[in-house]
């Protein structure tokens, strides 16, 4: 049984292909971890807008109560309100934050108000941040990714390669 060598052409070839199989399969990997980062922040974006919402609606003044009792109710409840925050969503809002710096995506409101936002009114401002980077990000999709690594590619194919015996300079 004999073996043929591989004729350089031929070994370039296989090289491109395992080449482009190995770009495709690390573009589908990253492309769902930015789906399902983008889709966890638009969920806990609109979990944050029905808290803030609800919060909110414990702020109005009941028709009974006399204005200190209102301040007092007021200061309590957003103690209340800051506390549950800190509790329920804090650590994923930061994380969250960080993740969408990584990608390029900062925001005043975000940088502003995600680790002590002052009122539900900030919340609020938080959790519709999140979901509207939630979506930016769910939009830009495979064809940005793709044309990003087309032109990598590309611009390396672009290279003119020096002929045999030319020194560098």
């Amino acid at each position: 049984m004999s073996h043929r060598r591989l004729s350089p052409w031929e070994t370039l070839l296989i090289a491109l292909f395992a080449l482009f199989f190995l770009a495709e399969v690390s573009l589908v990997i990253r492309q769902e971890r930015t789906q399902i980062f983008a889709t966890t922040a638009q969920k806990v974006g609109s979990a944050l807008i029905d808290f803030a919402q609800t919060r909110s609606q414990l702020l109005l003044r009941n028709p009974d109560e006399s204005f200190e009792q209102y301040e007092r109710r007021i200061s309590t409840e957003n103690f209340d309100t800051q506390s549950l925050y800190s509790k329920l969503y804090a650590v994923q809002v930061a994380r969250l934050r960080y993740g969408f710096a990584r990608r390029g995506l900062k925001t005043s409101e975000l940088d502003e108000f995600y680790q002590r936002p002052g009122s539900d009114i900030a919340i609020l401002e938080v959790g519709k941040t999140l979901f509207d980077n939630g979506a930016a990000l769910r939009s830009k999709g495979v064809p940005a990714e793709v044309k990003g690594w087309r032109r990598s590619i590309l611009s390396i194919f672009r290279a003119k390669p020096r002929p045999k015996g030319q020194a560098a300079g």
